[in-house]
């Protein structure tokens, strides 16, 4: 399962973790933000060139991924 390394901060001293990314949009994307609005948690934002989730915030729902009309949205892992 791919992980995000996401440095943060606790009582003022960096740290690393690391944050299994549930789903991944792949380059099969087409861009048409159909999985936007499905994301309970707005874990999806636009990027240059395919939408991309952020794993910070994704609950492994699959709303995305049900929605996408080129299943370019897996669940990783």
């Amino acid at each position: 399962m791919e992980k995000l390394a996401i440095l943060t901060r606790f009582k003022n001293r960096p740290f690393h973790k690391e944050v299994p990314v549930a789903h991944k949009i792949g380059e099969e994307c087409i861009a048409c933000g159909s999985c936007v609005p499905e994301c309970p948690v707005e874990a999806i934002s636009e990027g240059d060139p395919i939408y991309v989730i952020d794993a910070a915030k994704c609950t492994d729902c699959g709303a995305c991924a049900e929605v996408c009309p080129v299943e370019a949205i897996k669940a990783n892992g």
